[in-house]
Order: C-alpha cells, then sequence, then structure tokens
C-alpha cells in the first residue's frame, strides 16, 4: 500500500521538482494530494454499507463517519425505505416514522457511498485503490501547475526550465486523469454487466 509520503516522492519525480531548490514545500504538496483524493472520491465513489441498531420509537440515528450518500435503506427487514421515509440531516438518517420495536430485524441496513479517508501524517496509508495512484498523481500535478502559474515569479523560472507553460502542462495533467478516470468507469460498468449476461445466456 502507498503512504503519503510515497504518492508525494511520485508526484515529485513527476514534477521534476527534486533538486535543492524545490518550487513546491512538502506542505503544499501534501494539500494537492487531498485535493486529488477528494476529485477521485466524486468520480470514483467507494461503496459501502452499514447496520445501525435502532432503539423502538427513536427516529435518528447517528451514520457513518465516512458518509457521502445513501443509495439504499432497508428497515426494518425486507422493507425498503424510499426519501419521504427518511432523510438525512445534521450527520444523522432520521427515520419517519420511526420504527415501533427493536431487534435485528429491525435494524438498518445502508448502502451508501463513503469518502475516503484523508492521510494527516506521512505514514498514513493512502485510502484510494493503489492501482490508481497515477490517477491521484495527475490530478495534483494538474493543481500544482495551476499553483505555480498565480505566482509570476516562480511561473517565469518554470518557463525558463522546461520551456512550456504551466497552464499547459495543468491541462495536459488533466487530460490524462480524465482519461484514467473514464476507463476505470467503463471497466466498472463491464463488470456490472458480465453476471447479467450470463445469467442470460444460461436461461
Amino acid at each position: 500500500m502507498t503512504t503519503r509520503a510515497q504518492l508525494r516522492s511520485s508526484i515529485r519525480i513527476e514534477l521534476n521538482d527534486g533538486g535543492a531548490s524545490q518550487l513546491w514545500t512538502d506542505a503544499l504538496l501534501n494539500e494537492f494530494i487531498v485535493q486529488a483524493i477528494r476529485t477521485y472520491g466524486r468520480e470514483l465513489s467507494k461503496q459501502a454499507s452499514a447496520t445501525i441498531t435502532v432503539v423502538a420509537h427513536q427516529e435518528a440515528y447517528s451514520l457513518p463517519s465516512d458518509f457521502d450518500r445513501a443509495m439504499r435503506v432497508e428497515q426494518p427487514d425486507g422493507v425498503i425505505r424510499v426519501p419521504g421515509t427518511y432523510r438525512i440531516w445534521g450527520g444523522q438518517i432520521v427515520l419517519d416514522p420511526g420504527p415501533d420495536a427493536a431487534g435485528a430485524d429491525q435494524n438498518i441496513a445502508l448502502e451508501y457511498l463513503a469518502r475516503y479517508a484523508e492521510p494527516a501524517a506521512d505514514g498514513d496509508t493512502i485510502a484510494t485503490p493503489p492501482y490508481d495512484d497515477d490517477v491521484l498523481v495527475a490530478l495534483a500535478c494538474a493543481d500544482a501547475m495551476r499553483w505555480i502559474g498565480s505566482d509570476e515569479a516562480k511561473r517565469a523560472r518554470f518557463e525558463r526550465q522546461r520551456g512550456a507553460s504551466p497552464q499547459g502542462a495543468a491541462e495536459t495533467y488533466e487530460r490524462r486523469a480524465q482519461t484514467a478516470i473514464a476507463n476505470r468507469k467503463r471497466r466498472l460498468r463491464t463488470s456490472a454487466l458480465t453476471p447479467t449476461l450470463s445469467q442470460r445466456e444460461r436461461e
């Protein structure tokens, strides 16, 4: 698994910024890593599930800490709650009506899209799939190029050293990231369709 320090090193290598006088500080690249993880999560959401224990006649329950969006709410067993029979508010799921009883068959079965954890230290493991590290590198590099384009002195230095504009480089990195994300989405859709096709063939 990749740590924040390892990913930042990969970004610095991609930016060719390993010299004694670096254009981007570690703290700045760490910010770009967090932004890259958030962008990745919006495009390729993490799927998660949780069981929330209910209490009779209690309507509101705390959501998982990584909760982003509800995809399926079942309560009690076998009963799918549609929007209007529940709402998300203030970090809680509020049932309407609330449960009349408690027990394993009354608990909330929640399927949701989750946020990826954001690293706070160099030794923290990057939560996104390691096979998509290159997507994070490209997204972070795009932000790095946009940032340097806003600093006149560093922009001029970059253009003298690289013979290219930061804006053009940012657009190239952004296209690289979006192409990789689009390819990943296509593969996910294909894998989701495969069982259905196999079932039809068996019939």
